[in-house]
């Protein structure tokens, strides 16, 4: 009876060990969101602690006001984000926004250009995704441009076009994409 006892205590103790390593592991913090603006013709990116920041960054401090997520863009800010700048060349146009997450959620990705596209009239530019966007795009708003997300760098694969903002891509390009070409 007394040889059961320490073995007893034994196995208590391991599970204990492994219900508290299990909550340590279940009770880290997931990584905070990025939020980034990218620059299609000159390749930069940057990126901010706030959304609201990554969009003042992008709009040359023409827009401070924007929500601290990405996810809250309403009309009035898209209407804002797509209007031209007062002084031509002097700051990006907004062409869209990719998030990690579906409905608009997780890290974002501002994509912006020195030019606004021709929507449906050709290829205006194409950039591959790097980083914490690659293989990661899960929804997406439309702003200047339509966005066009393919599955391997360079603008080769499987490919679908958006037309508007998209609240999930579809399961053929949920975290796929690699590449994005703006028409």
């Amino acid at each position: 009876m007394f040889a059961r006892t320490p073995r007893i205590a034994i196995a208590a103790a391991a599970t204990l060990l492994t219900l508290g390593a299990g909550a340590a592991t279940a009770s880290a913090a997931p990584a905070p969101a990025r939020n980034c603006v990218l620059n299609v013709d000159s390749g930069s990116e940057h990126c901010y602690s706030t959304f609201r920041e990554a969009i003042a960054s992008s709009t040359g401090g023409r827009i401070t006001d924007a929500p601290l997520s990405g996810k809250h863009i309403d009309q009035k800010l898209a209407d804002r984000l797509k209007s031209s700048p007062a002084v031509k060349g002097a700051q990006a146009v907004q062409l869209g926004v990719v998030y990690t997450d579906s409905n608009y959620g997780g890290s974002t990705l501002v994509l912006n250009g020195d030019h606004a596209c021709l929507s449906g009239n050709g290829r205006d530019a194409q950039t591959n995704l790097s980083g914490t966007f690659d293989n990661s795009v899960s929804s997406l708003t439309t702003l200047s441009c339509w966005l066009e997300l393919w599955d391997a760098p360079d603008t080769a694969g499987v490919h679908q076009e958006y037309q508007q903002s998209t609240s999930y891509v579809g399961d053929a390009m949920n975290d796929r994409a690699s590449s994005i070409a703006l028409l």
